[in-house]
């Protein structure tokens, strides 16, 4: 059994619709996947009707962007109920800043030359959240970067002349929100940022989990993640964070959760209950 509990589909930054998400995942021989776009679940039941007719397993999730004082963090919910009404308010809320967050930055890109059309973002990112990453291929369909790095390292990133910053979410927040949701709160990929003191400040706020393999994570790292979360009495996770086919920094399923972990979330998640 193969688990993979961190993927994105085109409803946030990846390139598959969630159907072929889940047809991958199939003949990639996962038998779960969990959907974590960013900031939205609006993929979520066309990914759980797929695993139906091909037999995987999907679990409902999120991955909430998060700013604290040094820096980002990222929070995945697990097993969310999708369906849950201040959940879906408070994520239509984050969209329609969004929204605004891009014309912002598209307004800013006209003023220095580098005229784009917000529709044109807006067409590039289809059903999903729009983000950076649209209002990147934009510059590149319009010769204006190199590529999506480009863009990002001299015209969007932070600290770049046309960077609006987004608006700021707390990880207590996000915790706070996945498990008034049902689900099971993770810190994804924490990295190089992971430190015992954090660690025990986000488990006071709720966190269940921590991401411990990650396409991110040198081998040490992951030792050392694992290591503070078995003596925290946390649960761990592992997942590919897959975005793309193409040029992917890790396929399907290559980062996967251990049968035994999977099992340990499945029993917090029926305590939830």
């Amino acid at each position: 059994m193969g688990a993979d509990l961190h993927t994105h589909s085109s409803y946030s930054d990846g390139c598959l619709r969630p159907d072929q998400l889940v047809e991958y995942a199939y003949y990639s021989g996962l038998s779960i996947l969990a959907l974590t776009d960013h900031d939205t679940v609006q993929g979520v039941p066309e990914a759980i009707q797929r695993g139906i007719e091909l037999g995987v397993e999907v679990w409902p999730g999120i991955e909430i962007s998060c700013t604290t004082s040094e820096g980002e963090c990222h929070i995945l919910g697990l097993q969310v109920d999708h369906n849950y009404d201040p959940l879906l308010q408070e994520l239509a809320r984050w969209q329609a800043r969004r929204e605004e967050r891009a014309a912002q930055m598209v307004s800013r890109l006209a003023q220095l030359g580098f005229a784009i059309d917000l529709e044109q973002v807006q067409y590039i990112a289809g059903n999903g959240v729009i983000g950076r990453p649209h209002i990147a291929h934009a510059l590149v369909e319009r010769g204006y970067a190199a590529d999506v790095a480009d863009a990002f390292r001299r015209l969007i990133g932070r600290g770049c002349p046309s960077y609006v910053p987004r608006t700021e979410i707390s990880p207590e927040h996000a915790i706070a929100l996945i498990r008034s949701a049902g689900g099971i709160a993770v810190w994804a990929h924490p990295g190089a940022d992971f430190s015992p003191t954090r660690l025990k400040q986000l488990q006071a706020a709720g966190l269940m989990g921590v991401e411990v393999w990650h396409p991110d994570h040198t081998p040490e790292q992951m030792l050392w993640i694992a290591d503070q979360a078995a003596r925290a009495g946390l649960l761990v996770t592992g997942g590919s964070d897959f975005h793309c086919a193409d040029g992917e920094r890790a396929r399907l399923g290559c980062y996967s959760t251990p049968v035994w972990s999977v099992a340990a979330i499945s029993a917090a998640k029926q305590q939830m209950a």
